[in-house]
């Protein structure tokens, strides 16, 4: 797939005292991918995404742009005109055009592909949040780029609206074969609808993997920790083969599978990722603990077991089964779905 731009090396940093901003960061944007930069606030998520549409400049760097590339940039907070109609609003943004008939035409073909062209003359003032959203949108695809760039615009829609227009519109983008850059910080969110996540912290890129491969297999503890629910559990590497890893859990010999690039050696102390979801209620499971925390979350109940080792841990359960805070439950571990970390 053909690359769209290149950040190589680059620095940006507003205050050399601080760590807002990004260090040295390399990274790509390919051709119709939709890739998602997350973080915590001050990550240098906005900074990365502003990189890119040339609205600030490299430090210390370079960002390539490559042959044919048009971008288009999608603020956090846009304002919008409130005495003109969305006809107008999105004429104005194609001034650079002197064809009137063409203008129109592909305000009219935007419109329709956002499924607002029922409001064509509307005025502003009289629109739904979720329409400006669609005419901010529109503003963007109307300069018919191959990249855009969102810094977070859906922020302040409610979590029903924000969701359904997010799921329209990366359909949208990939209908269209537009690449996107998009800017976040929910997690389920970014899950959902990307290709590739590029996690940050302090300005580094702390891994840069599809949705799949950041969540089952995460480099550090920070990418394990930043996606949900997780138990970092303290084990013991009894021997390496060549697809397998031969572990000492709470004093139970268990095999799992061997990460791709693992360096830790027979009998070192390695931390085991061992997701709540990959944790099962049942009679004859090897493990047992005691309920200490439910919450109750509709489809299913998140628990915080105590085990007889003093260790903690985090599973579900189904929604529907009834449990009480002190009962002893059994659970067995899916050993093929843990991930071994080097660190400790």
């Amino acid at each position: 797939m053909k690359k769209l731009v290149e950040l190589n090396h680059v620095t940006y940093r507003y205050d050399q005292r601080k760590t807002d901003g990004i260090t040295n960061m390399s990274l790509a944007i390919k051709k119709s991918e939709c890739v998602c930069l997350i973080g915590p606030s001050g990550s240098g998520k906005s900074t990365t995404a502003k990189l890119i549409a040339e609205l600030i400049h490299p430090q210390e760097g370079s960002v390539k742009f490559f042959e044919n590339v048009k971008t288009a940039y999608v603020p956090q907070n846009t304002q919008l005109p409130e005495d003109k109609t969305v006809m107008e609003y999105l004429l104005d943004s194609l001034s650079y055009l002197d064809d009137d008939e063409k203008k129109e035409t592909l305000v009219r073909t935007n419109l329709l592909l956002l499924n607002i062209s029922n409001e064509t003359h509307s005025p502003i003032s009289a629109i739904s949040g979720g329409q400006r959203q669609r005419v901010i949108i529109a503003a963007a695809l109307v300069q018919n780029p191959n990249l855009i760039i969102l810094d977070e615009p859906f922020g302040h829609l409610d979590e029903k609206l924000r969701g359904e227009l997010m799921e329209e519109l990366f359909s949208l983008f990939k209908d269209q074969s537009i690449a996107c850059l998009w800017v976040t910080h929910e997690t389920k969110e970014a899950l959902s609808f990307s290709d590739r996540i590029i996690l940050l912290n302090f300005g580094v890129v702390q891994q840069d993997s599809s949705s799949i491969e950041i969540y089952q297999q995460p480099t550090n503890m920070f990418t394990a920790d930043f996606f949900g629910k997780n138990n970092s559990i303290l084990g013991k590497l009894i021997s390496v083969s060549d697809n397998d890893l031969l572990i000492n859990l709470f004093n139970k010999e268990i095999v799992i599978p061997k990460p791709e690039k693992f360096k830790a050696k027979d009998h070192q102390d390695v931390l085991l990722i061992i997701r709540p979801e990959n944790i099962n209620i049942t009679n004859d499971g090897d493990f047992s603990g005691k309920i200490t925390t439910q919450y109750f979350q509709g489809a299913f109940n998140l628990l915080e077991l105590v085990l007889n080792n003093g260790y903690h841990m985090w599973m579900y359960a189904p929604g529907h089964i009834r449990l009480n805070k002190g009962e002893k439950l059994k659970f067995s571990i899916e050993y093929s779905k843990v991930y071994c970390l080097d660190e400790v």
